[in-house]
Order: C-alpha cells, then sequence, then structure tokens
C-alpha cells in the first residue's frame, strides 16, 4: 500500500511540475514536497492500521452437536433413518437400536412390582390381624389383671384360697406374655408394611428408568439441522461407552445466521467496540464485499485459563501474542450462502479519523479480487 500512495505521490508531482508545469520547481518547494508527502503518507498508513484493524484471520463456523445413543449398555444399530446432508426437522428419526433386551427388563420389573404390590397387600392384611390380635390380647390380659387383683383381695380378707391366687397370677402372666407376642407381631407386621412399600418404590423407579432406556433407543433429531458425515451403519454396536456416532449441523437461529468470527491482534482489539461497520471478503464469494456490524467481542481467549490442577504453571505467556475474536454479522445474512469453515478477510474501522480507512477499504478490495486467482 505504501508503494501505491508512493507512485500517485510522485505521479502528482510529475503532472504539476513535469507535464503541467502548473508551479515552478525551485529547491525550498522540492524540499517540501519531498518531506510533507512522505510524512503524510506514513501518518496516514499508521493510522489506518491502528485506528481500522484488518485480519486475514476471520472464519464461519456451524454450531455440531455430537449425537450418542442414550442407552445404558450396547445395543445393535437395527436402522439408520436419516440421510447425510438432508435436511431434517427437530424430532425425526436419526437411528434406533433394537429394543428387545429393554423391553425384557420392562417386563420383568412390570411382573415384579405386580409381586411387590401382592406382598403390600399380603403385609397390610398381616397387619390388620396382628392389630385384632393385639386387641384380643389387650383384653385378657385386662381381665386377667381383674381377676388376680380380685384373688389377692379376697386372699387379703382371708376368704380366698392360695391356690386360686396362684391360678389367678399364672393366668395375668400368660395374658401378659401374650400380649407382648401380639404386639410384638403387630410391629414386625407393620415393618413388612413399609419394607414392601420401599420395594414398590424402587422396583417403580427401576421401572421408570428402562421405560426411559427404551425410550433412549429411537435417537432423534434435537433441533431442525441436517447430519454430515455419516459412517453409522446397522449391525454396529452402540452404547454409553462407543461414543458419539453421528455429527449434527444444527441450523442457524437469527442471531448466529451469516456472523463471521475474526481475529485481531491485541494492540487495536480494545478499539473495537459492538455495532461498528465492518467489511468482510469472503473467499467464497471473490470480488465481492459484503457489509455488516460487530455484534460483540470475546474478551478472552485460551491462553487467559489456568486449568485447575495440583501442578503449579511453569510460565504465564507464550511467545506469540494471542488474538481476540470479534463476532461480525453481515448485512446480507439472510441471503449469502455462508458455509461452515469458509474462509475471510475481516475489517472494522472506529469513529476515529475514519478517513484514514480508505487505504484498508482499497486493500481488502483488492484482496477480494485477487482470489480470482488465487
Amino acid at each position: 500500500m505504501s508503494w501505491l500512495l508512493g507512485g500517485i505521490y510522485c505521479g502528482v508531482l510529475w503532472l504539476v511540475f513535469a507535464k503541467l508545469k502548473l508551479i515552478r520547481l525551485s529547491l525550498p518547494i522540492a524540499i517540501v514536497a519531498g518531506s510533507i508527502g512522505p510524512s503524510l503518507i506514513i501518518a496516514l498508513l499508521f493510522c489506518a492500521q491502528y485506528f481500522h484493524p484488518l485480519t486475514y484471520n476471520a472464519i464461519a463456523f456451524e454450531q455440531v452437536v455430537p449425537i450418542a445413543a442414550g442407552v445404558n449398555q450396547r445395543g445393535r444399530v437395527i436402522e439408520v433413518a436419516v440421510k447425510p446432508n438432508v435436511p431434517v426437522k427437530a424430532g425425526e428419526v436419526l437411528f434406533r437400536v433394537d429394543p428387545v433386551p429393554y423391553e425384557n427388563t420392562i417386563r420383568q420389573l412390570t411382573a415384579a412390582l405386580e409381586q411387590a404390590n401382592q406382598s403390600e397387600k399380603v403385609a397390610e392384611a398381616s397387619v390388620e390381624l396382628a392389630n385384632a390380635s393385639l386387641d384380643q390380647a389387650t383384653s385378657s390380659l385386662e381381665l386377667a389383671k381383674k381377676t388376680r387383683d380380685r384373688e389377692q383381695k379376697l386372699m387379703d380378707e382371708n376368704a380366698g384360697s392360695q391356690q386360686s391366687l396362684d391360678t389367678a397370677i399364672n393366668g395375668y402372666n400368660q395374658a401378659a406374655a401374650s400380649a407382648i407376642q401380639a404386639s410384638t407381631s403387630l410391629s414386625q407386621a407393620n415393618l413388612a408394611v413399609s419394607s414392601a412399600a420401599a420395594q414398590i418404590v424402587q422396583t417403580q423407579t427401576q421401572l421408570d428408568t428402562a421405560n426411559y432406556q427404551l425410550e433412549q433407543t429411537t435417537v432423534v433429531a434435537p433441533t431442525d439441522g441436517y447430519v454430515v458425515n455419516l459412517q453409522l451403519r446397522e449391525g454396529m454396536m452402540v452404547g454409553a461407552v462407543s461414543g458419539p456416532v453421528l455429527s449434527f449441523v444444527l441450523e442457524n437461529s437469527d442471531d448466529n445466521r451469516g456472523v463471521v468470527v475474526a481475529s485481531f491482534n491485541q494492540k487495536n482489539y480494545l478499539r473495537i467496540k459492538p455495532g461498528q461497520y465492518a467489511e468482510v471478503a469472503l473467499h467464497s464469494h471473490p470480488g465481492e464485499i459484503f457489509t455488516g456490524r460487530v455484534l460483540n467481542t470475546i474478551d478472552v481467549t485460551g491462553a487467559g485459563q489456568l486449568t485447575a490442577s495440583g501442578i503449579l504453571p511453569t510460565i504465564l505467556s507464550s511467545g506469540k501474542p494471542s488474538a481476540f475474536a470479534v463476532r461480525i454479522k453481515l448485512d446480507e445474512a439472510d441471503s449469502v450462502r455462508l458455509p461452515g469453515g469458509t474462509q475471510a478477510l475481516a475489517a472494522v474501522y472506529t469513529e476515529d479519523i475514519q478517513i484514514a480507512g480508505l487505504p484498508v477499504m482499497f486493500v481488502i478490495r483488492a484482496q477480494s479480487w485477487l482470489r480470482y486467482l488465487m
């Protein structure tokens, strides 16, 4: 760019002093012309590269979701319903895993749940029987107590016999033992009911989990989009340990459609603010310049992150300064075709010394036209 501006300036001097002879060349004029011109060119180029940053590192990204089977054990793929690079809607089937093992588990747990319900009913009936036995034992104990007290009173009045008193005391002791036994039986019956209820909850939870796992055998699209690099085939084993088996590209939302991410140097990154005017030259569209606005800036890079570990960091910075990302949304976001991975040049024009943006505009347009040859 400096050679071009210098050539233009020299051409102007030639026209003024040699060709048209508008001004008579003298030593003072030559000194002024030879010093002011280069100084202005240097100042213009400095302001251009500082106040209006240009980057050759810009790229369009797509949101990709790794798709894995959510089953908790390995299963065989019985159907691959999706086609590669064909748009699908949210909820459409991508592939299916053999559901037979999970259906068998559901049948087993359903039978176990029914058995647990029956066990609870039996335990509840045992509680009712134990309550009746306890009531009977309590009544017998009260009667035995009254008989013992009556015989004791007669004995104290010398109107009874020792044998009758001993028989009453023995009857009371037997009734007390029966009451204790009935109370213990009631406690055991209540514990049986609690155990049966807990077994029902546990079995129901296992059944719910089994139903969920059965649902996971049918893998559906999480949202609108399409599958790329489809290598999944029927008969393959998938499961928790197999990891993702599909790459699902999400359909861009309005906020992410037509967005290019550009990396800028640290020296002028802080001058970039949301809403500033930007220009993008896509490699896939040579000779075209797309206008846009700065959507937002990403004020962090991997170099600014420390991983939690038991090891102290040995260095805090690398030799090469890291660049910061800026998201630029194109004005023609709804009409331009922007495949993920498309590379581009991007320039952001700040509000400072706007005339210095002219060289940057020339450079980005020249580079865009050169893409016809590169």
